[in-house]
């Protein structure tokens, strides 16, 4: 065993023995926060193997290859939960391979889809108009029309429908970039929070669902119960449960823990 560094001394005249890394060692060479590897370990999706006498983790090479699956795998934005079926087969030969070339479509996937977003975001950014459907649906993906009009079948006799409406004429192409790029960062940070076990009500958390209601009030007047309510839409519409990369709930939790805490009943949440 080693020495509580966790690491293995080298004689100049034998063999060197495998590396180990301490939990600090491997969050910097992985980039990532000892607060997420310890997450891992606690849902059981990177548990290493040994331990210091005094009850450090030491990760292996091994392990190392694991995290790294790991993160090619949330870079893609996989789940948790799906990371870990995928990751929890046997390493033989065939199916390391196997393992590899799933990873390497996904993020083949995960590239083109970026390209196509720079592309539209670069041509929208030099026109720098304003945007009809046609150009949502290049920005937003080709199912944007029939979003669009489901919304103002549903909602066009409401103010909210026609503030937002009226937001929308004052914003140019750019105005449009800058809420997708706001909405990816929003999406990321919160599958982040949720990968790291981030607790609903917390300070943290209050960030993320103040972000969330301000991508609402760019467009229309809400308050905490109608962020309730339409976190609750999000829940339970598959689509946006897609957009949000599978944490609606985790949202939905966030915000009513938030409501909660600002002495409101989500149980109670009115729209008004």
């Amino acid at each position: 065993m080693s020495n509580n560094d966790g690491l293995y001394s080298t004689s100049p005249s034998g063999p060197q023995e495998p590396h180990e890394y301490t939990i600090g060692e491997i969050a910097e060479l992985l980039g990532v926060t000892t607060r997420t590897l310890r997450h891992w370990d606690s849902i059981g999706l990177l548990s290493p193997e040994y331990r210091t006498w005094s009850d450090y983790r030491l990760y292996t090479e091994d392990d190392v290859d694991s995290a790294l699956e790991i993160l090619v795998y949330r870079s893609a934005g996989v789940p948790l939960k799906d990371i870990a079926e995928l990751v929890s087969e046997e390493a033989s030969p065939k199916t390391r391979r196997q393992r590899l070339l799933t990873q390497r479509n996904l993020l083949v996937e995960k590239i083109a889809d970026l390209r196509r977003m720079v592309r539209s975001l670069e041509t929208l950014l030099k026109e720098d108009t304003t945007m009809d459907t046609e150009k949502k649906a290049e920005l937003f993906g080709r199912n944007w029309p029939e979003y669009e009009a489901e919304a103002e079948q549903r909602w066009g006799d409401t103010p909210e429908w026609q503030q937002s409406q009226e937001a929308q004429k004052n914003m140019s192409a750019g105005d449009w970039a800058e809420v997708k790029a706001e909405m990816e960062d929003f999406v990321s940070s919160l599958a982040d929070a949720h990968s790291r076990n981030v607790a609903p009500g917390s300070a943290e958390a209050a960030q993320l669902v103040d972000r969330h209601l301000a991508s609402i009030t760019r467009f229309y007047e809400a308050g905490r119960e109608k962020q309730v309510l339409l976190a609750r839409m999000y829940v339970a519409d598959a689509r946006f449960d897609e957009m949000y990369r599978g944490h609606s709930q985790y949202l939905l939790d966030l915000v009513e823990a938030q409501a909660r805490a600002e002495g409101i009943d989500p149980n109670e949440a009115q729209w008004r």
